[in-house]
């Protein structure tokens, strides 16, 4: 079944279709209201759904008609991919996302493959997908880290030195490297910058503060209080131009 809105992209693909003999179009939908009314009376292996067949995007569509016909395979041939979130469409409960820089033999590959119960995407939705997964892995596991790993990225992500992060926390400088260490290993980081970016993308601080440095509990460091706020300035310095370095350049 194809559902579109344009009638001349409903006629092109049904003749391009008919000439398949594997493949015959049983019914052609403009609008939502047609779409349900055939669906009462045809029972498609395939249903090739324009997701601007319903004006406010085919999200809430495709979510209705999982829940009507949860065993029918949704394939979305979007008109105009800046338009419409292939990934929430998949989401919602497409089987398969073809955008309009899609060819014939492509559309007839992803009908093949969602009519076999798979999942069709093209290459360029393949990449954004596999980004996205990569990102959603590695905030898994921030999650993973342990409690002063996840302390000691704090500071990191402030611009905070490892033996400046040592003497607030009443840590050997040894023992905050290795903390350091198994954090970046962990979250799969290679230097401070792509620290400070991980954290950025990842809302895993807030740039407009600080992280509290504690007073330790057994007294003064042997360090003096002008020493520790030149400390500060330096980092925050050095914190303000890895920023710097992560924000693209304003032309003028």
């Amino acid at each position: 079944m194809l559902a579109d809105p344009r009638q001349l992209m409903c006629e092109g693909l049904q003749r391009v279709l008919d000439e398949r003999a594997d493949i015959k179009v049983v019914a052609v939908a403009r609008s939502r209201v047609e779409l349900m009314a055939a669906l009462d009376s045809v029972a498609p292996d395939v249903l090739v759904l324009n997701p601007r067949l319903e004006l406010q995007g085919g999200i809430a569509l495709i979510r209705d008609l999982r829940k009507l016909l949860p065993y029918l395979p949704l394939l979305t041939l979007a008109s105009d991919a800046s338009n419409d979130d292939p990934v929430a469409l998949l989401r919602a409960g497409a089987k398969g996302y073809l955008s309009k820089n899609n060819d014939t033999a492509d559309l007839i590959r992803a009908i093949q493959k969602v009519a076999e119960g798979g999942l069709y995407v093209s290459n360029e939705l393949s990449e954004s997908l596999a980004e996205e997964l990569c990102a959603g892995l590695r905030t898994n596991s921030f999650a993973r880290l342990s409690p002063r790993e996840a302390e000691v990225f704090g500071f990191l992500a402030h611009g905070h030195t490892v033996s400046h992060i040592a003497q607030v926390l009443q840590l050997s400088v040894k023992t905050v490297s290795t903390h350091k260490s198994r954090m970046m290993e962990r979250l799969g980081l290679a230097s401070l910058s792509e620290l400070i970016q991980y954290a950025i993308t990842n809302d895993l601080i807030d740039l407009s503060e600080a992280p509290p440095m504690r007073a330790p509990d057994d007294g003064p460091t042997p360090r003096s209080l002008e020493a520790r706020r030149s400390d500060q300035d330096r980092t925050a310095l050095a914190s303000e131009d890895w920023l710097a370095s992560l924000l693209p350049r304003r032309r003028v």
